[in-house]
């Protein structure tokens, strides 16, 4: 017969190593990012309402308008919202 001080153990055990199974599997991020290139982007960039937003210097509102037409990531959204801006303020 197995002491209850055994079973306590094997309890503790399993529960430890839950809590640490679940802890590294919360920071893996799989993340998919569309290409900064393509048709979604191309028509992404021509879109007269995201053309709009970064003339009236709404950053913010863009970003979220790029990842609406592409979506595309946060951070890959914001680089070619801000590239674009870059390319519209050098016309």
């Amino acid at each position: 017969m197995v002491s209850i001080s055994v079973v306590i153990a094997v309890a503790v055990l399993a529960f430890t190593l839950g809590v640490f199974a679940a802890r590294r599997s919360s920071r893996e991020k799989v993340i998919w990012e569309a290409p900064l290139s393509g048709a979604a982007h191309d028509a992404a960039i021509a879109d007269p309402q995201l053309r709009s937003l970064l003339e009236q210097k709404e950053t913010i509102a863009a970003i979220k308008r790029y990842r609406e037409l592409t979506g595309s990531g946060l951070k890959e959204s914001k680089d070619a919202v801000d590239a674009l801006q870059r390319s519209l303020s050098g016309q």
